[in-house]
């Protein structure tokens, strides 16, 4: 494939995803951030505990707030333990060495500031500690990559750039971007490992020079993502609302895609030419075996 068809292929996936991201925020994605709204976001101390005792721990909650999402924690599953706050009341009139207990007196209430006066171990679970009724998923990806994978690879470090695969990364992150290595974490699915392995890439190649101090992580996310689903769509991925998902999550939309559209189908063309030089070689060299 020449830079001419490369080139017009990413401006028929870009003219789609911009027509995706005018459209707002997918069913999909709704239901999937409704049903996050829903567990409570815990402080970074508390993450670092999590990270420290189930570093695979994607979304975590108590007993109760499973119950309420149908899901039941397995028995003989152990729990990760957090701090928890223990709040009080504290009379005007009381001693500031002595927190009270919250007071039935509405009047008490009303005057007297809440205070934190210790913290208590509680137990959460990890979804992947619980069976029931299916969460709510992100959008997913469809379709085969086949050798494509490989090839990325090949690309990946003949641009110099350093790979590995891990069983897990901080944050739940699927992939990571360095600046001279990319991690990718080994067990996602085909394509779903494509796609990241791309959106690393373009990471790569746009965002560890000097353009890095001078753009914002939603221009950044926006212009990766991008890269991903014009790559993956011109391989016969199903890419359904992945990308655009993606990026409003990031709070990207139709302009911030308009601003970097020139970088975002310079690179994306030319993966998409080097994946199909790396087929020509390939053929090439079994020809003349």
């Amino acid at each position: 494939m020449d830079r001419e068809e490369a080139l017009k292929k990413s401006d028929d996936a870009l003219q789609e995803l911009a027509n995706a991201l005018k459209q707002g925020k997918s069913d999909k994605l709704l239901e999937y951030l409704g049903m996050l709204s829903k567990f409570h976001q815990y402080s970074f101390g508390n993450c670092i505990l999590i990270y420290m005792q189930k570093p695979d721990a994607t979304l975590v909650a108590g007993f109760g707030r499973w119950r309420e999402q149908n899901r039941f924690v397995r028995k003989g599953e152990k729990g990760i333990a957090i701090l928890a706050p223990l709040v009080g009341k504290r009379k005007k009139d009381s001693d500031a060495s002595e927190p009270q207990p919250q007071s039935t007196n509405a009047t008490s209430k009303e005057n007297s500031p809440k205070v934190l006066y210790g913290f208590r171990v509680v137990h959460i679970f990890d979804v992947s500690q619980t069976e029931g009724q299916e969460l709510p998923d992100f959008a997913t990806l469809g379709g085969d990559p086949g050798e494509k994978i490989q090839r990325l690879e090949e690309i990946i470090r003949g641009h110099g750039i350093g790979l590995e695969f891990v069983e897990h990364l901080p944050f739940d992150a699927n992939g990571m971007s360095e600046g001279g290595k990319v991690s990718i974490v080994s067990t996602l699915p085909k394509p779903q490992m494509f796609s990241t392995m791309v959106h690393e890439l373009a990471h790569e190649l746009l965002h560890w020079g000097d353009r890095r101090e001078t753009t914002t992580k939603v221009v950044r996310e926006t212009e990766a993502e991008s890269v991903a689903y014009v790559v993956c769509r011109s391989i016969g991925l199903d890419v359904s609302t992945r990308a655009s998902d993606y990026i409003q999550l990031w709070n990207g939309d139709e302009k911030v895609l308009m601003q970097s559209l020139e970088l975002i189908r310079t690179v994306a063309s030319k993966i998409i030419s080097e994946l199909e030089s790396t087929i020509v070689d390939s053929e090439e060299v079994s020809h003349v075996a």
